[in-house]
């Protein structure tokens, strides 16, 4: 019974693990979309519910620097998975999700600051209620329509990393096909928001086949893997 090389059993767990944090991630934005968070204007009344909607608001945000960590922790575990297809290709994958993270985490801070100016007033002495309010309007605009933008690099970093699998054949490369398309499609939707802020109501349903594709993607790399056979036949390729 031969051993099993370093680099298969490397590739496997690194496989797993960026399977699991796709998973992990995918599901805390489908609570973040569906899940019971309320919206501002809810927080804003201030009503006999006020602490139970803050603590729902704040189980949003913990779901979402759940949501961009583990996109950094995915993107981290492809890049070393990748790195032997093409070094220099899973580098600049890696950072785009990177900015993906860093840009959401940027976003988050703005929601805390809009919920922190509706929860406690007494933050914004100077300001009058209509102020505080204009004030949350502007903050809550800003996290939702900034949105679009960390797309963006999202979509780049995805249609680089697919293409290294399609290039390597790790997984089949009809997943990898679809990644590169799935996430061409979301870079030029979010694109085309950010020109056209109009389309958003639009093309939002063209959104879906990605959150599909993240979770055949999470059960196959979880369950299956990758082809660890390729690591023996296909060298490393130069950049």
């Amino acid at each position: 019974m031969s051993a099993i090389n370093p680099a298969e059993k490397s590739a496997s767990r690194m496989a797993r693990l960026a399977g699991l944090s796709y998973a992990l991630y995918t599901a805390a934005g489908l609570y973040i979309t569906f899940g019971p968070i309320p919206s501002f204007s809810r927080l804003a009344d201030q009503g006999a519910e006020t602490e139970t909607l803050g603590f729902l608001f704040r189980t949003g945000l913990l779901a979402e620097v759940l949501l961009y960590t583990f996109v950094i922790v995915s993107a981290a575990a492809m890049y070393v998975l990748l790195r032997s297809v093409s070094h220099g290709g899973a580098l600049i994958a890696a950072f785009c999700r990177l900015i993906e993270g860093a840009m959401g985490a940027t976003f988050i801070i703005f929601k805390y600051a809009a919920f922190a100016a509706v929860m406690n007033p007494e933050l914004t002495p100077a300001f009058s209620g209509e102020e505080r309010v204009s004030l949350m309007l502007l903050l809550r605009d800003v996290t939702s329509s900034a949105l679009y933008f960390l797309l963006i690099p999202m979509a780049f970093g995805g249609v680089i990393f697919f293409a290294l699998f399609f290039r390597s054949r790790y997984i089949p490369r009809w997943l990898s096909g679809w990644g590169m398309f799935t996430y061409f499609i979301v870079g030029t939707l979010a694109a085309s928001i950010v020109l056209y802020p109009s389309l958003e109501q639009h093309v939002m349903l063209f959104f879906l086949p990605g959150a599909l594709f993240e979770w055949v993607l999470a059960f196959w790399l979880i369950f299956a893997g990758v082809n660890t056979q390729r690591l023996k036949t296909s060298p490393p390729v130069a950049d």
